[in-house]
């Protein structure tokens, strides 16, 4: 019963990832399509360059929160579930490695979604959301870093590439140093941050490469 519930819960985050908020705030705001704009993605950065810098922003809070969400409220359900004895096993549902499968399926959803013929956004802010559920503090110090370099020095591109790693070294950095505000983090977690990381530079190729920047 707790594999096939699993499974479940990996589709659903996935169906969950494939809702774009970039497509229904530019059709609700704007009455635009957003495919047709810019880039063509359904990102926060075509909306932020193309359509509205404040619209861009909303769209970028939106998906962070989104994702944060969906493992938080999956957590405490499954943990509610767990502690009521409904299901033998449950624990291992919502353990945080389990929960990383979670935020990765989040994270296809977003970047290829089924519901839109694979035509997804980068996901930098889902990303944002679903590290910011493990590493709260590492991704808080990097959002904060990477806004003020596209404040000052209007390096978006660079944003992007700091805010897919260095959220896994400044974890590393404060497990080291200052461990009680990450909470109980096995160093191996650390590893697997990096491997979700790593499949999030290769989703962004792929973006890039079917928009021909490569």
């Amino acid at each position: 019963m707790i594999y096939p519930l699993m499974l479940l819960i990996v589709v659903l985050a996935y169906l969950y990832g494939c809702f774009s908020t970039a497509r229904v705030i530019t059709k609700s705001f704007r009455s635009l399509d957003i495919y047709k704009v810019g880039t063509g993605l359904a990102d926060t950065e075509n909306i932020y360059t193309f359509v509205s810098r404040p619209l861009g922003v909303l769209v970028g809070l939106l998906d962070i929160a989104k994702a944060y969400l969906f493992l938080q409220v999956a957590q405490i359900l499954l943990n509610w579930v767990d502690g009521q004895g409904l299901l033998a096993g449950a624990e291992l549902l919502y353990n945080r490695n389990i929960m990383l499968i979670y935020g990765l399926a989040m994270l296809l959803g977003h970047t290829l979604p089924i519901t839109h013929k694979l035509r997804g956004g980068r996901g930098i802010f889902t990303y944002c959301g679903v590290i910011a559920f493990f590493a709260f503090y590492p991704m808080l110090v990097t959002m904060l870093l990477a806004w003020l370099i596209v404040m000052f020095f209007k390096q978006i591109r660079f944003s992007q590439y700091l805010i897919v790693i260095l959220p896994v070294i400044l974890t590393q950095v404060m497990k080291s140093f200052f461990p009680q505000l990450l909470g109980e983090m096995p160093d191996y977690f650390i590893t697997i941050m990096l491997g979700i990381a790593l499949i999030m530079g290769v989703l962004n190729y792929i973006v890039s490469k079917k928009l021909g920047e490569l």
